[in-house]
């Protein structure tokens, strides 16, 4: 059966639950973020060919540079690519300025969840 990808990301911080929608959830606390076509680029080649969907909880800290500096909290399905391909998107997020977003202080931590879907 042929799939087309199309991607669900649920992208949220601190309490936020997530979402059921096909696109790229905004966050708050994000001047900047990843697109839905960033998620389409770093899809895990082999889960992609094998039809595998992921999910990954990201915990990270604002840096001085307004940037997520994150590790893998939780990567379901284990060794399928997910964990990394989600530390490729954490590098495209830029963090609003504490005046924008009270929440975004440089050295708080905030959770990003990051959900691969293919769809039929």
């Amino acid at each position: 059966m042929t799939r087309r990808l199309l991607m669900i990301a649920a992208l949220f911080a601190l309490l936020a639950q997530p979402a059921a929608a096909q696109f790229v959830q905004p966050v708050s606390w994000a001047e900047q973020q990843p697109s839905a076509a960033d998620f389409r680029d770093t899809y895990p080649v082999a889960a992609l060919a094998n039809g595998v969907e992921g999910y990954v909880t990201l915990l990270c800290t604002i840096t001085d540079e307004r940037k997520l500096e994150c590790a893998v909290e939780t990567e379901t399905p284990p060794e399928q690519g997910f964990g990394q391909a989600a530390l490729r998107l954490s590098r495209l997020y830029v963090v609003r300025t504490v005046e924008e977003e009270p929440r975004a202080v440089i050295g708080s931590q905030v959770r990003v969840p990051i959900r691969y879907v293919l769809m039929d």
